[in-house]
């Protein structure tokens, strides 16, 4: 089986599969028009990535603008932060666009591993996991008109943070794998931060007690941000200004550049200390037996610099913002492994 891993944030689609292939984009939709005008500014080198017109046919046919094409052009874009993330019509345009980009050309048939927030994950694993077993669609993006038939023959659905562990110890598993000693992950996303603790015995027990999902992310700055804005302006900002706002600090605005960097620092190290009261009242003082404490997902560069005094040897992992999706690939490969076994 094709295995492919996919992280469906709040803020950013990450995918990875087993030929190597990444893809990382924006999970903002929006709604689609014919642009007359791209073939005057369109070169052959524009990725497909940043262009994705996504048309869904399922007897119906449907037009979305995904990630940065949606964040460039669509007139009304839009993040899908209601909670119930897994029946919303913006989550399965986000999957087909992120298959269509990671599927195997040749028809094989697909072992997709996903996951949920961590309290999600307890709470709504069985019907995330429906589903995907139910999902079929035929799509393509409008320019590559070769249609594609997605569907999935086997889905791992696994815990966010614990995704991202396992692609963290495994580049260095002598230096992690102390046995009786604790590894705990903090995954940063957009919407929320997931935190894991796993006590090392003979293989990584979950400790549940010490894990869990705090409702605050990178969208808090997002929204500190706005307001800022507002009150400097009088104005308020779409999705596109405003990530860009965050992203750059300032902003070009009526005839002048406004620049936001210490307000926005300010904040960081708010969220930043809002999630470190959390962990150090739930971990307590079982953090003095913590081997490594992981920074992981899109929100750990943003906030790293107030972070690592999290703990005397706090780490960020590499290539934070894929590091579930990465870890997701390998729990496919590891369960491979375990069926090879068994039928061998």
């Amino acid at each position: 089986m094709f295995k492919i891993g996919l992280d469906l944030g709040y803020g950013y689609v990450k995918g990875v599969n087993e030929a190597g292939k990444t893809v990382v984009f924006p999970s903002l939709i929006g709604n689609a028009y014919e642009r007359n005008l791209k073939i005057l500014f369109e070169n052959g080198f524009e990725r497909k990535i940043d262009n994705m017109h996504l048309i869904i046919m399922n007897g119906q046919k449907q037009e979305y603008f995904v990630g940065e094409l949606a964040r460039r052009e669509s007139r009304n874009v839009s993040y899908a932060f209601d909670e119930d993330k897994i029946n919303h019509p913006n989550t399965k345009a986000l999957i087909a666009a992120s298959c269509l980009l990671l599927f195997p050309e040749d028809g094989r048939p697909v072992h997709l591993v996903t996951g949920l927030p961590l309290e999600q994950y307890i709470h709504k694993k069985e019907e995330f996991k429906e589903m995907l077993k139910d999902y079929k669609t035929i799509a393509c993006f409008k320019g590559d008109e070769r249609v594609k038939g997605i569907k999935f023959d086997k889905i791992t659905i696994f815990p966010q943070a614990a995704g991202a562990v396992y692609f963290a110890v495994m580049e260095d598993l002598h230096r992690y794998l102390v046995k009786g000693s604790y590894l705990g992950l903090v995954d940063i996303g957009f919407k929320t931060t997931d935190f894991i603790v796993f006590l090392v015995e003979d293989r990584l027990v979950l400790r549940e007690d010490l894990s869990g999902t705090i409702d605050l992310g990178i969208s808090a700055v997002y929204n500190a941000a706005d307001k800022l804005f507002t009150q400097k302006t009088g104005s308020k900002l779409d999705v596109p200004e405003l990530m860009r706002l965050t992203a750059d600090g300032k902003i070009f605005f009526k005839g002048k550049q406004l620049n936001f960097t210490e307000e926005l620092k300010n904040i960081k190290a708010e969220t930043a200390r809002v999630i470190k009261d959390r962990l150090k009242a739930v971990w307590g003082n079982k953090l003095d037996f913590f081997n490594t404490v992981f920074l992981a997902g899109g929100g750990s560069k943003d906030l790293q610099e107030f972070l690592n005094d999290i703990y005397e040897n706090t780490v960020i992992v590499k290539d934070p913002q894929l590091a579930n999706a990465r870890g997701f690939l390998k729990v496919a490969e590891l369960e491979e492994k375990k069926t090879n076994t068994k039928e061998g």
